[in-house]
């Protein structure tokens, strides 16, 4: 596989048929669920295509520019820019400015590269982070650099499309919401089934913009000048995980059985068993502690919930904390997974309420800190709509993220092709991914 050849770059913007719409040239506040974000990595996720028979390709790439052009017509803060102002008492406010700067189209070419050397590789190969704009581009950037950037790379026999987005103004919720109804419109529908609501949420008696302190500065990214840190991450890889429908409801099952509950989900299941699985790899002391940070959508656990189509960020990231020795035991599935059960459900509305008003106190923001060596981080969702999203030229055949904020312990979730299945994209030492490969504790329940 060779490396990538960049064939040009536009700049699309929204049609803005009408300028009188308050949705354009209009000032969108932010909150600690946004702000929280702005020395972190954008946020990158891609889908692979196999080319139908017969494909003009030249026209695939004007036909995804002009339905691009009119999808960013229902999103503008992606045709926008943040805009951070420097107030009087050392503190900085931000916003996203709705003024149709306009969003990165790249067309790029890697001709030696098939769909089948990305799907059918145990590893990802190195060339998948050059399908994704804006490597290294952190959030803060967005002051210059557009808040969307969209590359299409063509492939031997197929296309892969690939969205960065700068993650303050959106997280996953927002970012497949976008993705789906841009392959709704490139598919032929003039409007989209859900029009997104950018109003942001504030808590009562907050008066935005939100005022706090922030220096870009090397300690806002804690590891970047370090050189062990940049030493180890030349060392991670990333590899997925299939796990089928059937597969899941008999570690739901075991792992209900073994807490005595039926409240422990596929997902909690699933999560504790790989869990299980990287920690039985590094052969820690029983008696020391491990993490598991799970990134949860607050959507619905407001009172009252947030609206569906509530665009911006909505997550919190709280960790559930277990000794080796409990979580490698023999019923060590079922407790586990009862702990991030009942960790997740203390996400109520009113410790959600109190955790805003506490950022508003002292803010603090996401970096890279909480990766080590025994801290997973689990994000994305299983729910979200990957394989729905038909641009014209038939369903995906595989997702995968960037390069962007891969770090130690990675966990990403996505929904498997087939119904009811799943994909676990785990980014790793290769030591540890070989290890998880070869352990029969683990890899028998995907093959069985």
């Amino acid at each position: 596989m060779s490396s990538i050849q960049v064939l040009s770059t536009t700049t699309v913007h929204a049609p803005n048929h009408n300028p009188c719409d308050p949705n354009y040239h209009h000032t969108i506040d932010l909150t600690p669920w946004d702000l929280q974000f702005l020395p972190f990595g954008v946020n990158q996720k891609g889908l692979i295509y196999h080319h139908p028979s017969k494909l003009d390709t030249s026209n695939q790439i004007e036909h995804l520019k002009h339905s691009l052009s009119s999808t960013l017509e229902f999103f503008p803060p992606f045709t926008g820019r943040l805009k951070i102002k420097e107030n009087e008492d050392n503190t900085i406010s931000c916003s996203i400015m709705c003024n149709n700067a306009g969003a990165l189209f790249v067309h790029a070419a890697a001709e030696n590269t098939s769909v089948e050397d990305i799907l059918g590789a145990t590893y990802h190969p190195k060339i998948l982070h050059s399908f994704f704009p804006f490597n290294g581009v952190k959030n803060y950037e967005g002051t210059s650099k557009p808040l969307l950037a969209v590359q299409v790379t063509e492939l031997v026999n197929g296309i892969f499309i690939a969205c960065t987005v700068n993650h303050v103004v959106a997280d996953g919720t927002s970012i497949w919401h976008f993705i789906n109804s841009w392959a709704k419109i490139s598919n032929g529908c003039v409007e989209i089934s859900k029009i997104p609501s950018f109003e942001r949420w504030f808590l009562d008696g907050i008066q935005p913009p939100i005022q706090f302190p922030f220096t870009i500065e090397p300690q806002n990214n804690h590891h970047s000048n370090n050189d062990y840190h940049k030493e180890e991450k030349l060392n991670l890889h990333e590899r997925m995980f299939h796990f089928t429908k059937e597969n899941i409801a008999k570690l739901k099952f075991k792992a209900n059985l073994e807490a005595g509950t039926k409240n422990i989900s596929s997902l909690q299941a699933v999560f504790t068993h790989i869990w299980r699985s990287i920690i039985r790899s590094k052969n820690l002391d029983p008696q020391e502690e491990v993490h598991y940070v799970v990134v949860i959508g607050v959507r619905p656990r407001l009172i009252p919930p947030l609206k569906e189509n509530y665009f911006g960020n909505a997550l919190i990231d709280p960790a559930v904390s277990m000794k080796v020795g409990d979580l490698l035991q023999d019923n060590g599935l079922g407790k586990g997974a009862l702990e991030i059960n009942k960790m997740i459900a203390l996400q109520s509305d009113e410790m959600l309420k109190n955790d805003y008003e506490s950022w508003l106190k002292t803010p603090s923001f996401i970096t890279d800190a909480k990766f080590n060596c025994k801290t997973l981080v689990a994000s994305s969702s299983p729910w979200f709509d990957v394989y729905g999203n038909d641009f014209g030229w038939g369903k995906p055949a595989g997702v995968r993220t960037g390069g962007e904020n891969k770090e130690n312990g990675n966990i990403c979730v996505f929904q498997g092709v087939e119904e009811g299945s799943m994909d676990l994209e785990v980014c790793l030492s290769y030591e540890t991914l070989e290890a998880i490969g070869n352990d029969p504790k683990f890899m028998d329940v995907l093959s069985n």
